[in-house]
């Protein structure tokens, strides 16, 4: 296990928010010079010529590339020909527990998707939800903004992903990795600490921080993982499963399991068997 471990724990806990978005033919006079927004933004260049500056690296977007502007990051844009530039385009913020996901991660600015109309299909259903006065549109949103960001991480090589605070990403892959490796045995916020040299409330802050769960809760879910592989790969009993991963007391363990699984362990195991329940 490495790093992409962390990346997998940051996808899984990422919250998104619509803030905007729309469809635009943007001309001449569409252009604005270093500013840094608190927002970060999704293009999708549909056509046109346009100039991008993302820090210090400029880009001048062709159609069918999906570009990636995260927030507290300077920028500037222009029209640079009299051929209106056509994009898509979105506002967004992305968490991971109290941090912004590109606070803690660096992406590259540019991907090409493997299947542009994918890309477009959900911009466009980004877009109609934000016109929309439905109720349930914030929540569409949101939902389409998801499989926007699973493109776009589908599309990038994670050889040009780097963490911004590589000592703490290590010392958490370290962390995450003693957890797979011991998760049935019962570990304590103080054991985790010592992995990663840290103060216990020091490390429990940064765990959540950056992981978007106590430690706690987070050990509990991967138990309960591993209690869904043993159901379904194992004929052991759910007492013997539950005293395996340590929860000893079998009520707590299959309420804990139902908290998560939607199901207990006797009809998740029935279920997986192709039972009825």
């Amino acid at each position: 296990m490495d790093s992409h471990t962390l990346l997998t724990s940051y996808l899984a806990n990422l919250k998104v928010d619509l803030i905007v978005a729309d469809y635009n033919e943007c001309s001449t006079d569409w252009r604005d010079l270093d500013y840094t927004p608190d927002y970060s933004k999704f293009y999708f260049i549909i056509g046109g010529e346009g100039w991008l500056k993302i820090g210090d690296k400029e880009y001048y977007p062709k159609p069918g590339e999906l570009i990636l502007m995260p927030e507290g990051v300077k920028q500037s844009y222009a029209c640079i020909s009299e051929r209106p530039f056509l994009k898509y385009w979105c506002h967004f913020s992305a968490k991971v527990g109290e941090m912004n996901l590109f606070r803690v991660l660096e992406l590259s600015h540019v991907c090409i998707p493997e299947n542009p109309a994918a890309v477009e299909a959900a911009f466009k259903g980004i877009t109609d939800s934000a016109r929309s006065d439905a109720v349930y549109a914030p929540l569409l949103a949101r939902s389409k903004l998801l499989e926007l960001m699973s493109y776009y991480m589908m599309n990038l090589k994670l050889d040009e992903l780097s963490y911004k605070n590589l000592g703490a990403a290590r010392k958490l892959t370290a962390v995450l990795d003693y957890i797979a490796e011991n998760i049935e045995q019962n570990m304590t916020i103080h054991d985790l600490a010592e992995i990663a040299y840290m103060h216990p409330n020091y490390f429990m802050r940064l765990f959540k921080q950056q992981i978007g769960v106590p430690p706690i809760q987070y050990i509990t879910r991967q138990k309960i993982e591993k209690a869904k592989e043993l159901l379904t790969t194992t004929s052991g009993s759910v007492s013997a499963i539950a005293d395996q991963l340590g929860f000893g007391d079998l009520f707590y363990f299959s309420k804990q399991f139902k908290k998560h699984a939607g199901l207990t362990p006797t009809e998740f195991r029935k279920h997986k068997s192709g039972g009825m329940i």
